[in-house]
């Protein structure tokens, strides 16, 4: 009944018809191309974007962002976050994360990001296409930072390079995981190659880089539960950090005692002290008073200060006569 009815619509008016939508068909292309804006685009899947906008950064004091290319999917956003580079291998520096969760809607999106486990096989592969030509070794240590267990390789690179390829999956626990929550992931590849730089040194670069952003919901989480706060915590007995204080270092000085030195044929001849007797100009003569020796020499002259008559008295030891005679005893 229906294809007799369209036989029949086409077979009364089927000229009328295909005039009518052709009208259409360019009425509406005509007003597509007054709406369209002015100038050329570019046909790329991948934008740059401020590095304001960076997911994860490096770690703080170490190497410093130079680009920002994202590339968006429907069902996750990725971003290689180009950093400084001063090495001999061939190669940039980067930092790159894989977020997966509900993407904006964008005018061409580049599909789906299919989900790629960590395996042995996979890494060598990223690791001889991202580091060519380097001889990097996986390490066998168990490693772990605030986000989970990590990996990376390390080996020289160019002259007298060192290079790191680091590589980690943040996805909370499978007990927590479900459709409802706790359904994000983060995938996070390191690639470093700096001149002279110890193991030591890079893996650093793993222990400090920061997330900065990813979908909200407890839906697309990827940390899972977080784990209980320490009940030590507020509580129990203070908590005293042992301080050391400075120790002073201790000098110690040695004297050494040296004999005294002797000159040969020198002699040690007595030195003459001269001895005068000065009597003061401020003493008065009112207050000095002579009285002549016994003995008939030089009388003595005693200056006094304190008192207004000073007499100096002969010696007891001679006493003088009736006669004029002096007796000493």
């Amino acid at each position: 009944m229906d294809d007799s009815a369209a036989i029949r619509f086409s077979g009364r008016g089927g000229g009328t018809f295909w005039v009518g939508s052709l009208l259409i068909a360019l009425g509406v292309a005509v007003l597509g191309g007054c709406a369209a804006k002015p100038g050329a685009g570019v046909a790329t899947l991948s934008s740059t974007v401020p590095a304001a906008s960076a997911l994860v950064l490096p770690a703080p004091g170490t190497l410093s962002i130079v680009s920002v290319v994202q590339r968006q999917y429907t069902n996750a956003i990725e971003q290689q976050i180009a950093l400084s580079t001063s090495a001999s291998t061939s190669g940039q520096n980067f930092i790159s994360i894989q977020a997966f969760g509900p993407a904006e809607t964008v005018a061409m999106p580049a599909g789906g990001l299919a989900f790629k486990p960590v395996r042995h096989s996979a890494i060598q592969a990223e690791i001889r296409s991202y580091v060519p030509g380097g001889r990097l070794t996986i390490s066998s240590n168990f490693v772990r930072n605030t986000y989970g267990p990590f990996g990376y390789a390390y080996g020289p690179g160019a002259g007298d390079d060192g290079c790191l390829y680091g590589w980690q999956q943040i996805r909370s626990d499978e007990a927590d995981r479900n459709l409802l929550n706790s359904f994000g992931m983060l995938q996070i590849r390191l690639r470093v190659c700096q001149a002279g730089a110890s193991e030591k040194q890079l893996v650093e670069l793993m222990y400090g880089y920061t997330i900065t952003g990813g979908f909200s919901g407890v839906t697309w989480n990827p940390y899972g539960t977080p784990a209980a706060v320490d009940p030590e915590i507020g509580g129990g007995k203070p908590l005293r950090v042992a301080i050391e204080e400075p120790r002073r270092p201790v000098v110690s000085v040695e004297t050494v005692e040296r004999a005294p030195a002797f000159r040969r044929g020198a002699e040690t001849r007595p030195v003459a002290r001269r001895t005068e007797q000065v009597v003061a100009k401020d003493v008065v003569a009112k207050d000095i008073v002579v009285v002549p020796s016994p003995s008939g020499g030089m009388a003595s002259t005693t200056a006094t200060t304190g008192a207004e008559d000073a007499i100096v008295v002969p010696s007891p030891a001679c006493v003088t006569g009736a006669s004029g005679s002096a007796t000493c005893n």
